[in-house]
């Protein structure tokens, strides 16, 4: 690989931890496209996801692949058209509840950080769960739920980014890939 090549991806590296790190209100405004909530009611979906607790408190992005998470590791990302296809079937009205996307992504010290998109009788719902995170603090090791008002896919050149807004008007970072 060429020095130019190692710098950018090196770059490229540094933002994704930012972005991962940092639970920072950025806009993106590039090509940005936002789903707004609707729902198909006529029938319910039971997905094939283990349920948040029963998971292993170290949850390998290996299982995490398998179990069909869309991943996120060291820039590395896996299963992204099933995020994709989740936002498309919402923004088309073939969701249905139940229907829902895990969302796997790893801190720099490998714990596994896990958002659930879910769609429910009011809209998507999003649960955070940070427990597996031993590195943060015991106050900010929990499971928390947020109700989305939107969920944005923002091209740009160095990749695509998705971010949840709530219904209280905060950012949500999902998911990056630079797999274009």
């Amino acid at each position: 690989m060429g020095m130019k090549r190692i710098i950018v991806m090196l770059s490229l590296l540094a933002v994704l931890i930012t972005m991962s790190a940092c639970s920072s209100k950025t806009s993106y405004k590039t090509e940005e496209k936002t789903v707004t909530p609707t729902l198909n009611t006529e029938k319910s979906v039971t997905n094939s996801y283990e349920a948040l607790d029963k998971l292993p408190q170290k949850y390998s992005h290996e299982l995490a692949e398998k179990n069909g998470d869309v991943v996120n590791i060291k820039g590395r990302s896996s299963n992204i058209e099933k995020l994709d296809k989740f936002i498309e079937d919402y923004e088309n009205k073939k969701a249905s509840s139940g229907n829902m996307v895990r969302i796997t992504k790893y801190t720099n010290e490998g714990d596994a950080i896990i958002c659930d998109l879910i769609i429910d009788g009011e809209g998507i719902k999003l649960i955070e769960d940070t427990t597996r995170d031993k590195f943060s603090s015991k106050e900010d090791r929990k499971k928390t739920e947020y109700k989305i008002s939107d969920i944005s896919k923002t091209k740009k050149e160095e990749g695509i980014s998705y971010i949840a807004k709530t219904d209280k008007g905060e950012e949500k970072f999902l998911f990056f890939t630079n797999n274009n």
